[in-house]
């Protein structure tokens, strides 16, 4: 039996990844074997992300996100849920969203992403409104991501920074197939009483 009172756990995979990889299927294993209703969401052709295919990618998979889910997203599905979230929070609420190495301005290493950013605009304070607990996870030595972008999406959401030491971008080749800190962290918000 869920302890979401229906609510789900929905993970979505970065940049260059896809929902196999680093350590999104040890953490819906771990949920599961909870009894938390977990799933991966697919992005497509991640390789070359564009902004109008992962929003329909999202729409077509988050069809069921109701107010107890909890959304958890890494890299650059950060800016694509966000964006999706403002849109579809208008007029209801969400638990919580935890965003793992987040950013929403250009990198200067990695102009691809540039229009992608570009076209993922979103309204801040709709998701500040609409959902109860964000949380921003960040590590000073993500290479791939500069920690002062980070802090600033953080700070646009009014969301709690939590730093993951020597985390790398939370890949696997930075250590990361498994995320106890991440699991542990949605045991408690699945539990929580946020109304």
């Amino acid at each position: 039996m869920s302890h979401n009172s229906n609510g789900k756990v929905f993970i979505l995979h970065c940049e260059n990844a896809n929902p196999e990889q680093h350590w999104y299927l040890w953490l819906e294993q771990q949920l599961e074997s909870e009894g938390i209703a977990a799933e991966r969401i697919f992005l497509a052709d991640s390789n070359h992300p564009e902004a109008e295919i992962w929003q329909t990618c999202l729409e077509t998979q988050l069809q069921d996100l109701t107010e107890p889910s909890i959304v958890v997203a890494h890299g650059l599905s950060c800016i694509a849920v966000a964006h999706f979230l403002a849109k579809r929070l208008q007029q209801t609420q969400l638990k919580a969203c935890l965003f793992i190495a987040a950013f929403n301005e250009p990198i200067p290493k990695f102009p691809e992403y540039d229009e992608f950013i570009k076209h993922s605009n979103f309204t801040s304070a709709v998701i500040r409104a609409n959902v109860k607990r964000r949380l921003v996870f960040f590590s000073t030595n993500d290479p791939i991501v500069p920690v002062p972008l980070t802090f600033k999406f953080s700070n646009l959401l009014n969301a709690q920074l939590i730093e993951a030491v020597q985390a790398g971008h939370f890949r696997t080749e930075d250590g990361y197939t498994m995320f106890p800190q991440l699991f542990q962290i949605l045991q408690t918000l699945v539990n929580a009483d946020l109304s």
